[in-house]
């Protein structure tokens, strides 16, 4: 039987997770043409908090919500009602309801990366070469641990409630 210890140390692992996910580069594209002699036509690599960066400077606006929100506000609004359910004596039951609902936004954002990283990844564009940074298997380790922790919890939340009764 896992105990709230344990997935308190979890959780916290999958918030490591989600730090190195958000700073370290998670795509690499390279735009190269041959002619004559090799030319680098476009060469960047990116992270979550850099392409936020990049967008609010070029007023790119709605994407920059978009991502700020399933990718930084979701997760930390998850983070902190995990905490509350793994900390309090006797949470509310609505609580791990809100975090089971949430954790599906949260994956919804893992999803919308992975397409674009295999679109640009299955060589669309002639000349094009994309690869995944290790931000993005920190980001999504941090998915996969932090849903492992959310059911776990729930099965712990409901043994607690039904040896109170």
């Amino acid at each position: 039987m896992i105990n709230r210890r344990i997935l308190l140390v979890l959780h916290i692992i999958s918030l490591v997770l989600l730090g190195f996910g958000w700073t370290l580069d998670m795509l690499h594209i390279d735009i190269s043409t041959h002619f004559i002699v090799d030319f680098n036509l476009f060469n960047e690599k990116r992270s979550v908090l850099g392409t936020l960066q990049t967008l609010w400077s070029g007023s790119n606006y709605w994407p920059f919500v978009l991502i700020f929100l399933f990718g930084i506000l979701v997760p930390l609004v998850k983070s902190g009602a995990i905490f509350y359910l793994l900390l309090a004596k006797n949470p509310a039951p609505k609580w791990h309801r809100f975090v089971s609902a949430i954790s599906k936004w949260a994956m919804a954002d893992v999803f919308a990366i992975s397409i674009f990283v295999a679109f640009l990844g299955a060589g669309a564009m002639q000349n094009t070469n994309a690869t995944v940074e290790a931000g993005f298997y920190y980001f999504s380790g941090y998915v996969l641990l932090s849903g492992i922790v959310s059911m776990l919890l729930g099965k712990v939340l409901q043994n607690a409630a039904t040896s109170n009764t």
